[in-house]
């Protein structure tokens, strides 16, 4: 079944073949402040596999040249609702970087995650049956 998300103006929406079994958390600052939140979840998908809808012309593009690693990433939003659409790596990349909260459904965090020494402090995730899961 096909994977469907879209950003809060529903201007865009993104299709890939099937929904991810995990995301993957990225806590640097570019993603925490790019997101508004304490981290960026995230999927690593084919760039093949991802079909993007923008009837209106809606997504706008950030070249973000300020990152962790060095690289010069662009960085793709809603024009109309700003809400983070994709991340696209340095170069002729065949792998973009979907953000997860376009879907309605957001799988638990992979064990994997990135720039963790940036991570905050009371950032703690528990596996479901764990004492004080809410």
């Amino acid at each position: 079944m096909t994977a469907e998300g879209h950003c809060n103006c529903k201007a865009i929406t993104v299709k890939m073949p099937t929904l991810p079994e995990q995301t993957y958390l990225c806590y640097c600052s570019n993603c925490r402040r790019s997101g508004s939140s304490a981290f960026g979840a995230n999927y690593f998908m084919d760039r093949a596999d991802i079909e993007l809808l923008d009837p209106k012309g809606q997504l706008k593009s950030y070249r973000d040249s300020g990152t962790k690693s060095g690289n010069t990433i662009t960085r793709q939003f809603c024009g109309t609702c700003g809400c983070p659409v994709l991340t696209i790596g340095a170069g002729d990349s065949s792998k973009v970087i979907v953000k997860s909260g376009l879907f309605d459904h957001i799988p638990e965090p992979a064990a994997q995650q990135f720039f963790t020494e940036q991570k905050a402090s009371w950032v703690e995730f528990k596996k479901l049956g764990d004492k004080g899961h809410a």
